[in-house]
């Protein structure tokens, strides 16, 4: 194919025209249909008590109420064997108990309600910084070196600490999270889902329903604009669904409305960091020493590679000779945080243009300048052995879109907003 010549997306006419067919239009397509709802817990953490599923079954229109009793293979619906479908200990605020199936979704809905549910309930772990008082964490740790950090930081003229933090981010795809299962004549379990990985969705289901994955079909005709958020997390929706059809005999659908995915699916993961920078007189940073707390939420999910990619790229467009980057996931009562887009790349980026940002002012350097001042030069590799090809493209690129973007103009506004403007971040003004 010739570069210049215009193509037309395989999938656009359908798409402009509102023809295309996502995970949950095929439930009108599809015959005597069950609606799953979750009853959720109302706690971050607590012991599930004493479960009585009848009440719901009292609803008109609910047909079955699933449980950890009707698993017959593995009661998880995670990769890591660490999400358990239907839970005894609540860890995270929203947790699905269990799922009510009824001919309608609004009957799902109140049967959910009518669930009964004793909690005994428990402390919870909320933040980052309460994670790592209470040293809660899980997975493997890691840690990315260059050269001696400590002898950089004591030959280096200056040397500056701090600490940041920021919080996750919300995937919001067009399609929420989405399965519609059945199980045809011969047996096999049929599944379409709107997943980044069906043969995962398939894995899952298989183990969660005691079966071989081959008995196990998964299709997906649209992802809705995943961005990660469809990775690992759509297992054990799909996993619900397929169990409530193999139990009932009946086509299953579980589709979370967009309150349900956003309070029981996971998001970007938020981060804690440390750090000690040291520069010399001229600017330039001689040592770097950080550690990243990823909020891996209550399981592993992504947690581990997200964490692995960060470290790797906290060093962004800057050549740091001597560099230890520790990381390490909390544990926390929340949604278990998963894949995004950038998959770490960003947090660990946002770690090293912080430091700079904030160390300029105190270094009586403009921001821009010492950015440009530590950018990689020819020769130069990263932190773990990859050599920088073409490093000049970064001049060209930088000066550039500052003349392309009237950066001087920008930043002169920017300025005095900030100086007028009563609501002004005032920790611009005590690190400008």
């Amino acid at each position: 194919m010739s570069v210049g010549i215009r193509m037309i997306h395989e999938s656009a006419g359908l798409h402009v025209t509102g023809q295309a067919l996502y995970t949950d239009d095929l439930v009108e397509r599809t015959m005597n249909v069950l609606h799953a709802f979750p009853a959720r817990a109302p706690y971050a953490h607590a012991r599930v008590a004493e479960l009585d599923p009848a009440p719901a079954l009292t609803v008109p229109g609910v047909v079955r109420v699933l449980t950890a009793d009707d698993v017959p293979g593995v009661n998880d619906g995670g990769i890591k064997h660490d999400e358990p479908l239907f839970p005894d200990e609540v860890m995270f605020y929203g947790q699905a108990i269990c799922w009510v199936l009824a001919d309608t979704l609004e009957a799902a809905r109140l049967g959910a309600a009518a669930v009964n549910v004793r909690y005994e309930q428990l402390d919870s772990i909320i933040t980052v910084r309460e994670a790592i008082a209470a040293q809660s964490f899980q997975g493997n740790a890691f840690q990315l070196d260059r050269g001696d950090v400590d002898a950089g930081l004591a030959d280096a003229a200056h040397v500056f600490s701090g600490e940041f933090e920021f919080s996750g981010q919300e995937h919001f795809y067009l399609e929420t999270h989405a399965s519609l299962a059945l199980v045809d004549e011969s047996g096999q379990v049929f599944i379409q889902s709107s997943t980044q990985h069906p043969s995962e969705t398939q894995e899952i289901v298989a183990h969660v329903l005691g079966i071989r994955s081959n008995e196990v079909t998964v299709q997906c005709l649209r992802m809705g604009g995943a961005f990660g958020g469809k990775e690992m997390q759509p297992h054990g929706y799909a996993a619900i669904a397929a169990l409530g059809a193999t139990l009932t005999g009946r086509p299953v659908r579980v589709r979370l409305t967009r309150n349900l995915d956003m309070t029981m699916s996971g998001k970007r993961h938020g981060f804690h960091t440390t750090w000690r920078a040291g520069f010399d007189d001229t600017g330039r940073i001689v040592a770097l020493d950080t550690q990243l707390t990823s909020d891996g939420g209550w399981s592993l999910d992504m947690s581990e590679p997200v964490l692995s990619r960060a470290l790797c790229h906290v060093d962004n467009a800057y050549w740091i000779p001597n560099l230890r980057a520790t990381g390490r996931i909390a544990r926390t009562n929340k949604t278990s945080q998963t894949a995004f887009r950038g998959f770490g790349g960003p947090q660990g980026m946002l770690v090293i243009e912080d430091i700079l940002g904030r160390c300029a002012p105190l270094l009586g350097i403009d921001p821009v300048e010492l950015r440009h001042h530590n950018f990689y030069r020819d020769g130069q590799t990263t932190p773990y052995g990859q050599p920088v090809r073409h490093p000049e493209r970064l001049d060209r690129i930088w000066t550039e879109l500052a003349e392309c973007g009237d950066l001087a103009t920008r930043r002169t506004e920017v300025a005095a907003f900030n100086e007028t403007n009563p609501t002004a971040n005032a920790a611009w003004r005590s690190h400008r």
